[in-house]
């Protein structure tokens, strides 16, 4: 288990065009571990399902000709989540995509409200301790669907209303009218 921070300096890894790769497992992030199939946590913990339950990430840091700086982020995750309609296991499989763009917020609040309703970049604060595990944990937690569902082949489907079935359903077929 590997629960150490990655921290970077965001400003001078993009000024520096640095690239940052590794595959991380759910040992890593205890938050998105609370919303997995608990089976698939213990595994990935002892090593032994480490390729179907993993995060491959990059982040790649860049500055434009306007001398503006951006993280690219491009995560891979294959996780194991409960399908909410037959509480069966249900593999997830997230491919995402990010654009930040490095500032100062409280310096320049015009731009960061413009960039904030933009669909295309998302402003990340200049730090010089960004912590890059917390933001893959952040951006993976906002991407999982809130009820994950089978889209076909779904399990027998449990009720938990405590409803039981009616034992003479199956006398119901022999009535002829």
């Amino acid at each position: 288990m590997n629960n150490h921070s990655i921290l970077i300096d965001n400003l001078v890894f993009a000024k520096n065009n640095e690239q940052l790769t590794g595959v991380l497992t759910l040992a890593d992030f205890p938050r998105l571990a609370e919303l997995l199939q608990s089976e698939a946590v213990h595994s990935v913990a002892s090593n032994t399902e480490v390729a179907t339950s993993s995060i491959i990430y990059t982040l790649q840091g860049k500055t434009d000709a306007a001398g503006q700086h951006y993280l690219h982020l491009k995560l891979n995750a294959n996780l194991k989540t409960t399908c909410q309609r037959c509480m069966g296991e249900m593999p997830l499989k997230l491919v995402l995509d990010f654009n930040y763009l490095i500032g100062d917020a409280a310096v320049n609040d015009i731009e960061a409200s413009e960039i904030e309703g933009s669909d295309d970049l998302d402003l990340q604060q200049a730090s010089v301790a960004m912590d890059v595990k917390a933001l893959i944990e952040d951006e993976i937690i906002m991407a999982m669907p809130i009820a994950p569902i089978h889209e076909q082949n779904c399990g027998a489907i449990i009720t938990q209303s405590g409803e039981k079935a009616n034992p003479f359903a199956a006398l119901k077929g022999l009535i002829k009218p």
